[in-house]
């Protein structure tokens, strides 16, 4: 006797679980209009009114993971605009780095062509010449123009 009632009580256990899944793999949605023209959805049908009833498939894991579903392979528009703002404050970085180099050595070329009369340097020809004063001054001035214009 107790095993015709532990046999029945699982069969409807196993009915309920199967009912179950039923009703979770389709859910019904109802559509309807009203008297002002607005469109309502609900999954529970209004009574006295003329309805639409739809379908809507299974929206579980199995469902979006097969190969029919639509799924996104990149990045999304707000990933993409962090990893172009990263990367414009990483040029950016360079940048300033390269103009602080820039910066460091005009200024120690005028540290150098300033204070001293006598500059000498090596030319084209790979000979040790002496600069002259004009062009060493105006060099300075061009140098320090550039500071001023380009260096904070």
């Amino acid at each position: 006797m107790k095993r015709v009632i532990l046999i029945g009580i699982l069969s409807a256990f196993c009915v309920l679980i199967t009912m179950t899944q039923i009703s979770a793999q389709e859910k019904k949605m109802y559509r309807w209009t009203d008297e002002n023209g607005t469109v309502h959805f609900s999954e529970i049908a209004p009574e006295g009114r003329q309805v639409k009833e739809q379908i809507l498939p299974a929206t579980d894991q199995a469902a979006s993971s097969s190969p029919d579903a639509t799924t996104q392979t990149g990045p999304s528009y707000a990933e993409q605009r962090r990893q172009d703002i990263a990367q414009k404050r990483q040029e950016a970085k360079v940048n300033q780095a390269v103009n602080t180099a820039q910066c460091e050595a005009w200024k120690s070329e005028v540290a150098r062509l300033e204070p001293n009369r006598r500059v000498f340097f090596t030319n084209d020809q790979g000979e040790t010449e002496r600069m002259d004063d004009v062009v060493r001054t105006n060099r300075v001035a061009e140098l320090k123009g550039l500071i001023a214009k380009n260096c904070r």
